[in-house]
C-alpha cells in the first residue's frame, strides 16, 4: 500500500513545503505512517515520484523517479529545496502483486499533459490483465512501459477519455475526466466480477491535466472503508513564524489552496476532512472542490465510518 498527496494552487508552493519539512510530510510517510491498511509493512520504500507543473500553460508537467527509498535520496532534497509549482503529484511506492521494483514502476505516469497515481491494488489482476491490454487501442497500448496494476488502469483510463474525443488535446474538462474516471472503475469492476474475483481492490486514483485533478476514494465493498484519504482547503498552506509548525491558513472564504493527501500533512485535526469511501473529489480550474458519491453496487450511504487517530 503506498502513500500520495497533491497539492493545487493558485501560487507555486516550494516543494520541500509539502515533501520534506511538514511534521507528518510525504517523506516521514515513507518510512512511518499512520494509516495503512496494511499496518503489517508499515514502509513505503520501494521507490518514490514526483511531478509537477510549470508556470507555462498547457505544457506537459515533468516527473522525477527513482528506486531509492524516498527517506534516503539525496537528490530529492535538492530538488525540493529549488522546485516551486502550483500544482504538485507526489507518491511513496510500497510493491504489490510481486511487481519488480523498477523506474518504470513508480508512480506517476503520464502521456501528454496527463498525469496518473495511485493507491491502492486491483484484486486478482492477473484474471483480467491480458483482457485489459485487448481492450486498449495500439497507440495507448504501447506506452506500457511497465508490470503494474497501477499503470494498466492508467492506460484504461485514457483509452476511456480517448472515446470521448482525441487524446492529442492540452486541456480536458473535469468533467470529461470525471466519467473517464467513473467509465474505468466500472470496466474493471465488470472484468473482475466476469472473472469471478473475490479479493477486495483498493482504488484511490488520480488524474490531472495541469488545469483539473480528479481522485477517487474507493473500494470493492459494500461495507469495508476504503485506504484513508484526506483533504484540507484554505488560503495558504504554510508554516508558521513563531513555531515551524505547518497549517492551512484560513484567511478568508475562498479557496486558493486545495491539498488531498492519503494522510494529514499535519497534525491540526481541524485543518483537514476525510473523503468518504467510494467517493470522488473533483477540483477545478478555480480551485472549487466537489465530491461525487459514487453511486454502483458497492456503494453504502450507512457505511459505518471510522477516523483512525
Amino acid at each position: 500500500m503506498c502513500r500520495f498527496l497533491l497539492y493545487k494552487s493558485n501560487s507555486p508552493i516550494l516543494l520541500a513545503d509539502l515533501l520534506t519539512r511538514p511534521a507528518h510530510s510525504i517523506i516521514m510517510q515513507s518510512f512511518n505512517c499512520k494509516l495503512r491498511v496494511d499496518l503489517r509493512r508499515p514502509m513505503n520504500g520501494d521507490g518514490f515520484g514526483i511531478g509537477w507543473y510549470d508556470d507555462e500553460p498547457q505544457t506537459p508537467g515533468c516527473i522525477f523517479t527513482s528506486t531509492l527509498p524516498a527517506w534516503s535520496n539525496l537528490n530529492l532534497q535538492r530538488l525540493a529545496e529549488k522546485i516551486k509549482s502550483a500544482l504538485v503529484f507526489a507518491h511513496v511506492r510500497a510493491t504489490t502483486g510481486e511487481t519488480a521494483t523498477s523506474e518504470s514502476n513508480c508512480h506517476p505516469w503520464q502521456f501528454g499533459n496527463l498525469m496518473w497515481m495511485h493507491n491502492g491494488n486491483i484484486g486478482g489482476f492477473e484474471s483480467i490483465k491480458r483482457r485489459l491490454q485487448n481492450a486498449l487501442s495500439e497507440e495507448i497500448y504501447l506506452t506500457i512501459q511497465g508490470t503494474t496494476d497501477s499503470e494498466h488502469a492508467f492506460a484504461l483510463f485514457l483509452n476511456m477519455l480517448q472515446e470521448g474525443g482525441s487524446l492529442k488535446r492540452t486541456e480536458f474538462s473535469y468533467q470529461e475526466l470525471r466519467r473517464a474516471m467513473l467509465a474505468t472503475i466500472a470496466q474493471l469492476n465488470l472484468w473482475l466480477d466476469e472473472a469471478g474475483v473475490e479479493e477486495t481492490s483498493l482504488m484511490n486514483f488520480a488524474v490531472t491535466d495541469g488545469q483539473s485533478v480528479v481522485c477517487t476514494r474507493y473500494i470493492t465493498s459494500y461495507d469495508m472503508e476504503g485506504a484513508s484519504l484526506y483533504y484540507s482547503s484554505g488560503s495558504e498552506f504554510r508554516s508558521e513564524a513563531d513555531s515551524g509548525q505547518y497549517r492551512m491558513v484560513k484567511a478568508n472564504k475562498r479557496e486558493d489552496v486545495v491539498v488531498v493527501a492519503s494522510e494529514p500533512l499535519t497534525y491540526e485535526r481541524s485543518d483537514w476532512m476525510v473523503i468518504p469511501t467510494n467517493t470522488l473529489l473533483v477540483i477545478t480550474p478555480k480551485l472549487n472542490v466537489r465530491l461525487y458519491p459514487i453511486h454502483d453496487k458497492y456503494w453504502n450511504p450507512h457505511r459505518q465510518r471510522t477516523v483512525p487517530r
